[in-house]
């Protein structure tokens, strides 16, 4: 079976309202610095787990598992000033509702569409995929799909499909996706449950 041109049709894809910008670029960058923007990304999604991560008491020590809460909650607290204190006007990019897998990323248009990413322009990406870590997910990828449809309309979507990320980076994206789907689904089951008649 051909794989689909389309990024998002290839595995699980995760979505959300999430701050995104872009700009155009003529190449990507050297080898070394795209080598280093990999480590990075695979460090704050490693990071995002983390903090996603429900926490586990420790049954054998309860001193432990309390300390352990202590520092959990103050290290909560300081991400969310944090993150809160960048989420003024200008401090970050505008909010777009996001799809994204380890293939590609695709999201909502807005403004004129001069302003669009036109089909084929090579762009760098920032994403700020983790509510709790101010700190963006660097990627650089190619834009797909028409500039308009058959019938003269503008899309509704940019699709890009990422180019220069290390087979790491990959897997930690599929990663990402992976345990966030599982838990929408688990929340989804939570809400049907919750919603039984005589509750």
């Amino acid at each position: 079976m051909p794989m689909s041109d389309d990024p998002m049709e290839r595995g699980l894809v995760c979505e959300g309202e999430v701050p995104l910008g872009w700009e155009r670029v003529t190449e990507l960058p050297p080898e070394q610095r795209l080598a280093a923007i990999n480590a990075a990304n695979e460090s704050l999604i490693r990071s995002c787990e983390g903090l996603e991560e429900p926490y586990r008491s420790y049954e054998e020590s309860s001193d432990l598992a309390q300390e352990l809460q202590r520092l959990d909650s103050k290290l909560t607290l300081v991400l969310d000033m944090l993150a809160e204190s960048l989420r003024r006007p200008g401090a970050l990019p505008p909010a777009s509702w996001v799809r994204f897998n380890a293939h590609g990323v695709s999201w909502t248009l807005a403004g004129a569409p001069e302003r669009h990413p036109e089909p084929g322009a090579l762009i760098r990406i920032e994403c700020y995929v983790c509510a709790s870590l101010p700190k963006p997910l660097v990627m650089y990828g190619r834009v797909s799909g028409p500039a308009q449809d058959a019938a003269g309309q503008v899309p509704e979507r940019a699709t890009v499909e990422f180019l220069g990320i290390s087979q790491g980076l990959a897997d930690a994206l599929e990663r990402l996706v992976f345990r966030r789907h599982r838990r929408e689904v688990a929340q989804l089951r939570g809400q049907r449950r919750g919603g039984l008649p005589g509750d």
